[in-house]
């Protein structure tokens, strides 16, 4: 198979070794006994049939093969995409850097999502740089032009579109969240799936409060406090606290201070040093905004 490394072999027998499977066992009645052993000498690449009968065997996913097989690491592309999903948006020099590697990457390879994440680092570079929305969007462009074609989005391209969310404006940003949470239902039973599908949710009730829309804004994060509660998640919990207690304030009601209050002592309880300091961050733009 043309994504595995000529290491296939290798790793498929010192995994057969070290879980004690004979060669019989793994080849049971749907490969031949000559042709399993080629394969562990990789002098022939399996079929897609063949290799999903083997993960079978193995009791093992693609994924957690393919780490094995880079020596218990992610593929180079596979960190590029977990530092972007994982990164924080204001963090200019962490762009910068996934930005480089990622060019360097398609300095070899030709890559859809590896070039969506250099027009997206390009677009949270100048936002957080300048401030300036519609020359971010000028960037991401490319990227939704490539999207909107499709037609229906599997898990990374929701990934994407969740990255770029807060970069349209709100009501297309609605509709779009709309499309990618209902595109989600079909992972319903993924483990990756629910984890988009909150931060969408999340992302959306943050664009909706910079817009001023309060009542949309405290409706949505009321569907969000109960999940967060039976996660178990106070990260979760604590900015749906935070944005609705902020969004109760900016229509009078004093019981958005206490909300307010109840999201910070949340961190504090847990003693989140870091979360805390980007939970006051967050404030403190929010309040800044909500003042000029």
């Amino acid at each position: 198979m043309d994504n595995h490394s000529a290491g296939f072999g290798k790793t498929l027998l010192r995994i057969r070794k070290n879980k004690q499977y004979s060669q019989q066992y793994m080849a049971e009645n749907k490969i031949h006994q000559s042709t399993y052993s080629k394969m562990e000498r990789d002098l022939i690449e399996p079929t897609l049939g063949n290799y999903r009968h083997l993960l079978s065997r193995l009791d093992m996913s693609d994924e957690e093969l393919q780490y094995i097989m880079n020596d218990y690491n992610h593929s180079e592309k596979e960190q590029l995409l977990t530092a972007f999903m994982n990164l924080s948006f204001n963090d200019v020099p962490l762009l910068q850097e996934i930005r480089e590697k990622a060019l360097k990457y398609l300095d070899v390879h030709t890559d859809y999502i590896i070039t969506d994440i250099v027009h997206l680092t390009d677009a949270l570079i100048i936002l957080a740089i300048t401030g300036d929305i519609a020359d971010a969007r000028k960037h991401v462009r490319p990227v939704w032009k490539r999207l909107e074609k499709l037609d229906g989005w599997y898990l990374v391209e929701l990934r994407m579109i969740n990255a770029m969310l807060f970069l349209f404006p709100i009501d297309e940003a609605i509709l779009i969240s709309g499309t990618a949470l209902a595109q989600i239902q079909k992972y319903v039973n993924h483990p990756f799936a629910g984890k988009i599908a909150v931060s969408l949710r999340h992302n959306l009730c943050l664009l909706l409060l910079k817009n001023g829309r309060y009542a949309e804004t405290i409706m949505r994060i009321d569907e969000l406090i109960p999940a967060a509660k039976e996660a178990g998640s106070y990260r979760h919990l604590s900015v749906c606290y935070l944005r609705k207690g902020l969004a109760l304030a900016k229509t009078g009601n004093p019981e958005g201070q206490l909300l307010i209050d109840q999201a910070f002592r949340l961190i504090e309880a847990a003693d989140d040093q870091d979360f805390k300091a980007n939970l006051e961050n967050e404030y403190n733009l929010l309040k800044e905004q909500s003042n000029s």
